[in-house]
């Protein structure tokens, strides 16, 4: 899977005391690596969940009983998600499960769902397309185009969003990875709307994204001259990230969350930032939001919260 350097979610403002950065990462040589010095800013890096390859090659890592070691199988491999330091491949239809324990599904949106339901009922599939993050089958149709091919195993699907939902993806046989705008927003939304110190509404978010988030799939608008030295926003109103978005803040709210998302594409090959501009509930204030997230998110060993002074 893709390693992204995220940027802070929050932007320069005029008075620093304002600024607050939210950082999620999943690289612990990074993390040790920029802790240097009592200043040093962390730079931390994000899994991607971006699918685009038509690749059905699977890598298998062979289990190691003795060193308790797992077996792991890449579906997929030839993608941006799945295409980093992989052993031998081989075809899907030639692997040999037997010694795997767990397999990271990097196929397109609307191909996972079928090969999911040929793999033995014993493997943890943590899947990186979109195919399993929306509950509602009818919703997935209207923002992917097709049919959902699989609604029982939607039924069991457990959205992936690790520091929100820990216990229940330790349970989970199938895992759907969550998108990376999503996994940006929700990180700092969530913990605010479920203690009740935002308001769910006037929720605005301005997201950018590298060109690789779009995949490896050859696409004029991502092509060199249309990409470099400039930045372009897509998918208004209509990105298909908006209902996993929503969904999630709806559950942290108990009721129902809509928001405005513009994402931008940036001239670069990896990376995220989003700014998201919120409505502070009566009598809350921005040290309020703060001193929350910190808080939160304090054992969280891939997010770090910062507040510049």
């Amino acid at each position: 899977m893709a390693d992204l350097q995220i940027c802070p979610v929050g932007t320069k403002l005029k008075s620093k005391k304002d600024e607050f950065q939210l950082f999620r990462g999943c690289s612990s040589k990074l993390l040790q690596d920029n802790r240097k010095g009592p200043n040093a800013r962390r730079n931390l890096c994000i899994r991607s969940s971006v699918a685009s390859s038509q690749s059905f090659q699977v890598a298998e890592n062979k289990v190691d009983k003795k060193s308790n070691k797992f077996g792991i199988g890449v579906l997929g491999a030839s993608g941006y998600t799945g295409c980093e330091d992989l052993p031998d491949m081989v075809a899907v239809k030639d692997a040999d499960f037997s010694n795997v324990d767990a397999v990271f599904c990097c196929l397109p949106h609307g191909t996972t769902q079928e090969i999911i339901k040929g793999l033995p009922s014993s493997l943890k599939v943590v899947d990186l397309s979109a195919d399993f993050r929306l509950r509602d089958i009818s919703e997935y149709e209207e923002w992917y185009g097709q049919p959902h091919m699989a609604p029982d195993l939607q039924k069991e699907a457990v959205y992936g969003l690790t520091e929100i939902s820990r216990q229940e993806i330790q349970a989970a046989r199938l895992v759907a990875n969550p998108g990376c705008y999503p996994t940006s927003i929700q990180l700092p939304l969530i913990p605010l709307l479920k203690a009740s110190l935002i308001e769910v509404g006037h929720i605005i978010i301005d997201s950018k994204s590298g060109v690789s988030g779009a995949g490896r799939g050859a696409k004029e608008a991502n092509l060199y001259t249309e990409i470099a030295e400039g930045i372009h926003s897509y998918g208004i109103t209509r990105h298909r990230h908006v209902p996993e978005i929503e969904q999630g803040l709806s559950d942290a709210s108990n009721s129902k969350v809509t928001v405005s998302f513009t994402p931008h594409l940036m001239p670069m090959s990896r990376g995220m930032q989003s700014t998201i501009y919120v409505e502070m509930a009566p009598g809350v204030s921005t040290e309020d939001l703060y001193r929350h997230l910190r808080s939160f998110y304090e054992a969280e060993e891939f997010v770090v919260s910062t507040k510049e002074k």
